[in-house]
């Protein structure tokens, strides 16, 4: 059984958000974000096409006054423009489109867009792009069968207007919660794609969940006994996300109070955290990795 421990926590003197999925009393995965600097990604914008680059066959787009992303010339293919917009004709400045954050600025790189929006669940994602059917590797002959079953009426129907992409969790669920979440995930995409034609320009039309509830959604698939956090808000989030999603696992979210002893010290992050900054990473079979961050990319030597 496993454990999701979400606990805020000073790193090299950064106040950040942590969620620490221990298995068998060991850190197994470790996901953070700095309270100073929010994550944009999988936010979804009506954006603003600023000046087009043809030399590097790409745009630039604002997503808020001053806020410039860069979007590649080939996602206009399948661009969903704002309701002002007349014609399909090439993209040009002062076009209004919906647009999703793929990768949050880096060393000096600006935020990348795209136009195939995801809308992502425990079991399914919905895709704007790409509007066919498609299932996982990793399911099983059996389940890909019994999968494609439960939603051949969606996956056929000649006016669909996105595409469903069955994720390796769905092997556990039953048809009950396959079809509820693919009710829930397109109610996202209807608030998103449907309603957000018509919102005013640099609007954030869907801001995606905090990294620490995408935590919960990937890991309560993973026999997951506890999901256990000392921060207020960050447990009224997790159980409203339950609420909605998944009732049944309400009980298993709980709340610590142990002042003198904090969460991340009870379960000893600190350490785990200290480990996967090392260069050096011992395997299991006596062999290691050594990992080097480099300037245009990470070095791994075995």
């Amino acid at each position: 059984m496993s454990k999701l421990i979400i606990t805020r926590m000073d790193i090299h003197g950064v106040p950040c958000t942590v969620a620490a999925l221990s298995e068998e009393e060991r850190i197994v995965e470790i996901r953070l974000e700095s309270d100073q600097e929010k994550s944009i990604l999988g936010n979804i914008y009506t954006g603003q096409v600023e000046n087009i680059a043809s030399n590097i066959q790409a745009a630039f787009v604002q997503i808020e006054p001053g806020k410039r992303c860069y979007y590649s010339l080939a996602e206009a293919q399948r661009a969903v423009f704002s309701a002002g917009r007349k014609g399909n004709g090439p993209l040009r400045p002062g076009d209004e489109l919906l647009v999703q954050v793929s990768r949050d600025a880096m060393k000096g790189k600006l935020p990348a867009l795209t136009s195939n929006l995801n809308f992502t669940g425990r079991y399914l994602v919905l895709t704007t792009g790409d509007k066919k059917f498609g299932l996982s590797s990793k399911l099983a002959l059996e389940d890909r069968h019994r999968l494609s079953g439960w939603l051949k009426e969606e996956a056929e129907r000649p006016d669909k207007e996105f595409g469903i992409i069955v994720r390796t969790n769905a092997a556990d669920a039953s048809k009950e919660e396959i079809l509820k979440e693919l009710e829930w995930l397109k109610g996202r995409y209807h608030k998103a794609v449907v309603q957000g034609r018509n919102r005013t320009c640099f609007s954030l039309v869907l801001e995606t969940e905090p990294f620490y509830v995408a935590a919960v959604r990937d890991a309560y698939g993973r026999d997951l006994d506890e999901i256990i956090t000392d921060v207020p808000e960050i447990g009224e989030m997790i159980r409203g996300y339950l609420e909605e999603i998944s009732p049944e696992l309400k009980e298993k979210l709980r709340f610590y109070q142990d002042k003198l002893l904090p969460l991340y010290k009870l379960y000893r992050v600190e350490t785990a955290l200290d480990a996967i900054q090392k260069e050096k990473v011992w395997l299991n079979s006596g062999g290691f990795l050594v990992i080097q961050q480099t300037e245009a990319f990470v070095s791994i030597d075995v």
